[in-house]
């Protein structure tokens, strides 16, 4: 809502927004905006090394209320599971991503920012969570990402430099690649139980370490074609101008068929005043 109220209150700047949602569930990562049958996605780096999900759904939201139902949406497709610790329990991480771009109406260079909202799947012992078949096996994969990230999120907070990050060892981080360490402001929100101690401890132990890690945000400008709101401008601008030459070809038709009708009625006139005199 914070956001939609300060774009209303920008008078001065053009935005557009869409918003994405990525479900990464055993390792393998989807698609939960997809209206026909959901298959596994590459994650891929282009050429200014910035890591993307090759065919995601990009969808355009114009108000907060857009934006929930893309959520609600997605939330239908994920996968949840019983356990013995809870009845609806998240078997995957997601990613919600809105990706913000503005400009200013007298200026070309355009603005571009991410707002990842990441839901991680809580760790868990199979012990205590009573978990076995494919429980077991979400289990493991979802410790194992975790234990990754928290792997990743260790040497940033560090801050040795030269150490390499193992991005690749799990699809969460390599997702998250441009967002940890870099260019990004980060929040953690942690659910805690008084049930579970030892997975509360962990959880606060993660969180605390994550203060650590070094930030560089700065203002991300585009000037080619790659923010799709200067791509949608260039294409508004094309067809206004498809418009005025069609109108005007129009307007030369139009002009032409007046004139072929007062020759028209001309001979007509002539041939009426021959038979005339014919008679």
């Amino acid at each position: 809502r914070n956001l939609f109220s300060v774009i209303n209150d920008t008078l001065n700047r053009e935005f557009l927004l869409r918003a994405s949602y990525v479900e990464i569930y055993n390792e393998s990562v989807s698609d939960l905006l997809a209206d026909s049958k959901r298959r596994p996605l590459e994650v891929r780096e282009d050429v200014n090394r910035t890591v993307y999900v090759a065919g995601l759904t990009e969808e355009l939201a114009v108000t907060y209320e857009d934006v929930m139902k893309l959520v609600r949406k997605g939330e239908k497709n994920r996968h949840y599971g019983e356990t013995k610790l809870n009845q609806r329990s998240s078997r995957s991480h997601t990613i919600f991503r809105v990706i913000v771009e503005s400009r200013d109406k007298t200026n070309e260079a355009v603005m571009v920012a991410h707002l990842n909202l990441i839901d991680l799947a809580g760790s868990e012992r199979a012990s205590q969570t009573g978990t076995e078949g494919v429980r077991l096996k979400e289990g493991c994969f979802i410790n194992r990402s975790l234990f990754v990230l928290g792997q990743v999120i260790k040497k940033l907070s560090d801050g040795q430099a030269g150490v390499f990050l193992n991005y690749r060892d799990s699809k969460l981080t390599r997702i998250l690649q441009n967002s940890l360490g870099g260019n990004a402001r980060t929040l953690i929100i942690c659910t805690i139980t008084p049930v579970g101690f030892e997975e509360t401890l962990s959880t606060l132990q993660f969180a605390s370490t994550a203060k650590f890690m070094k930030n560089t945000p700065h203002v991300n400008e585009v000037l080619d074609d790659e923010a799709m709101l200067k791509r949608c401008s260039k294409e508004i601008t094309v067809l206004k101008n498809q418009l005025e030459e069609l109108t005007s070809d129009n307007r030369v038709h139009a002009e032409e068929k007046a004139q072929l009708l007062s020759e028209k009625y001309m001979l007509q006139m002539e041939f009426e005043e021959k038979i005339k005199n014919l008679t």
